[in-house]
């Protein structure tokens, strides 16, 4: 939901948003139910959502092309923008060729997903394509901004994503919130919260906390997220004999109470961006365990705020779970401490959000001054 959390720090700037998402038809009434958990209330953001007919883009129907063309052309027309932010660079095409006949600012961010994901020789001329027309390229990790210059010649503004660290903080009562999800005191908890598809490899978190168990059987788990192999996992977790919540979709203040009573934040992902929920749970001074993919090295400093890993090897992972158990109070209050440090220094949403709205608000007045 990166629309709402971009929603929500757009809120507090002096300008005029409107936010549109673009959700395959067939998904409507999925993304209603995820939106309606969320209150955005700001009188300078609009959420205008275009539900396309396109199921996915895995089909080509040129019919369905050209609907989804003119509803994104109407939406733009209606709302005459001087700028407009492509967040996912491989939907941002149309916009190339609608910039010059609607008079826009074209800027692209570049969030990683959308390049990892995407590695076929049409989607690298499409993403060349967007970067070259595009005013500015940003992008969350200089990892990616190396790539986007390999592929286009473009150099990308680097503004990591981040989170509200005065929302996502340190609770105190955390043995009252773990005696309300019915988790004892002694229990050590492994939190994970992602969608539940292919990519983001839960099956591995599942596969870490079963040899975990084989020395420490109050080990639980608690997988927060949906997706279409949720059934596969569950049935994993009984097979392993691994104690497991799966808590379906939740909203902010569960996601909030969920990384203070945790011991540990996995994510075991084979491609990433910069999550938001990395950035999350590190707020909320809670250890991360990430694989080393995408900008997550950026972030944590292997031993010290957190801890790194590799894809695909749920002993490693093991193993780092092990080793978090054997430290003392003092030592895992150093790791939370620099955790939540390295957010309130450098991840603060609203500052790095408004940074990238100035860019863009100087970048794109002086297109329209200079007609380039």
């Amino acid at each position: 939901m990166n629309s709402v959390i971009y929603g929500q720090t757009f809120g507090t700037i002096n300008h005029q948003f409107t936010i549109v998402t673009l959700v395959p038809k067939l998904k409507k009434n999925q993304y209603a139910a995820v939106q309606s958990r969320f209150d955005n209330t700001a009188s300078n953001v609009v959420n205008a959502p275009i539900y396309l007919e396109s199921p996915n883009e895995k089909s080509i129907n040129p019919i369905a092309i050209a609907k989804d063309f003119r509803k994104i052309y109407a939406t733009l027309r209606v709302n005459r923008p001087d700028a407009v932010i492509g967040m996912f660079v491989v939907h941002a095409y149309p916009l190339v060729l609608l910039k010059r006949v609607l008079k826009f600012s074209l800027f692209t961010l570049v969030s990683g997903s959308d390049i990892a994901t995407h590695q076929g020789v049409i989607w690298r001329l499409i993403r060349r394509t967007v970067f070259r027309s595009s005013l500015v390229v940003f992008t969350v990790a200089k990892r990616f901004s190396a790539q986007i210059e390999r592929e286009s010649g473009r150099k990308a503004i680097v503004i990591p994503t981040g989170t509200n660290p005065d929302y996502y903080k340190p609770l105190y009562d955390k043995d009252g919130i773990r005696r309300k999800y019915g988790f004892d005191i002694c229990d050590f908890i492994v939190l994970s919260l992602s969608s539940l598809v292919e990519l983001k490899c839960v099956d591995d978190i599942i596969k870490a906390v079963e040899i975990v168990n084989t020395k420490h059987p109050h080990t639980k788990l608690i997988i927060a997220g949906e997706g279409p192999l949720r059934p596969e996992l569950e049935k994993l977790s009984a097979k392993l004999n691994v104690e497991c919540l799966f808590t379906g979709y939740i909203g902010e203040s569960i996601k909030r109470e969920l990384y203070n009573i945790a011991n540990v934040y996995v994510l075991a992902s084979s491609s990433e961006g910069m999550p938001f929920s990395v950035m999350e749970a590190m707020s909320c001074g809670c250890v991360c365990i990430c694989t080393d993919v995408g900008g997550l090295s950026e972030i944590i400093n292997d031993s010290i705020n957190g801890y790194l890993t590799q894809p695909h090897e749920p002993h490693l992972m093991a193993n780092k779970i092990g080793d978090i158990m054997t430290l003392s109070e003092l030592q895992l209050h150093l790791i939370n401490d620099k955790a939540r440090q390295t957010i309130l220094h450098n991840y603060d949403f609203r500052k790095l959000t408004e940074k990238m709205v100035s860019i863009i608000m100087q970048k794109s007045s002086r297109e329209f001054l200079t007609g380039t």
